[in-house]
């Protein structure tokens, strides 16, 4: 197939020449009205979630006095902790591949 130097585009109907057609909203205005309602846990629930969505997800205070404590040194760190804790993690990890 080939396209012809010579043909010329077909235009497309701009938004103007379209014909008009019956909006959906005078259809709607018509319709019946329907009421919703939601159940006391659902307001509860929105409620919870509201709240939530307020509370930071970082402590800045905590990261702050911690920041603090490592800029001036006084910040000491478990290390057999860290061990102990890297260990168990591992052996959590071996016992899900089983």
């Amino acid at each position: 197939m080939k396209i012809d130097p010579g043909a010329k585009p077909i235009p497309l109907p701009s938004v103007d020449n379209r014909p008009t057609q019956p909006q959906a909203n005078a259809r709607a205005s018509t319709a019946p009205q329907t009421d919703v309602t939601l159940s006391p846990q659902a307001t509860q629930l929105k409620q919870l979630e509201s709240r939530l969505a307020a509370i930071p997800v970082v402590d800045r205070a905590r990261v702050d006095s911690i920041k603090q404590a490592i800029a001036s040194g006084q910040y000491t760190i478990d290390t057999g902790n860290i061990a102990q804790g890297l260990l168990d993690s591992v052996k959590e990890m071996l016992h899900a591949a089983k």
